[in-house]
């Protein structure tokens, strides 16, 4: 129980410094953003973001339907290069990175090599057809643009 009362009391003597600190900051930076918001009066903000829920076919609409067209082309293409840099962030980047990480030779039994490199074969079957599919929408990508700065219209 002492040591758990010294534990709080070193906490709050932590939270009591860090508080002043933080309000010595903002009274550097701003003298009106410390008005707004105190630690010691509210201890919890809320900080709201607005959610569109305008769909992206929705946004783009002007009187012009071929540029409608190429906007909504370009628009598409640049959502499917978002998609699949965020599947390489979560799904591919760390297999490849930590792949025959945390074995040695000396530790490892006859045959584990066999046995992770087995695992490891359907990970890279998924990895060449996230790979031949990033070809294809930069081949699109490339065929839009050269079509677009070819074109007399």
């Amino acid at each position: 129980e002492i040591h758990a009362e010294v534990q709080l009391k070193n906490y709050g003597k932590f939270l009591e410094e860090y508080t002043s600190q933080l309000k010595r900051i903002e009274d550097a930076l701003d003298d009106s953003v410390g008005d707004v918001w105190d630690f010691n009066l509210h201890p919890i903000a809320l900080k709201l973001l607005p959610y569109e829920q305008s769909s992206l076919l929705e946004l783009i609409k002007t009187e012009n339907k071929v540029l409608n067209k190429v906007i909504t082309v370009y628009a598409a293409l640049c959502c499917e290069i978002k998609k699949l840099k965020y599947e390489a962030e979560t799904k591919f980047y760390n297999g490849l990175l930590f792949y025959g990480e945390g074995a040695t030779d000396s530790s490892m039994v006859k045959g584990d090599c066999q046995i992770q490199m087995g695992r490891f074969v359907s990970f890279l079957q998924e990895l060449s057809c996230f790979v031949t599919r990033c070809y294809e929408v930069v081949v699109n990508v490339v065929h839009q643009l050269a079509v677009l700065y070819t074109s007399s219209k």
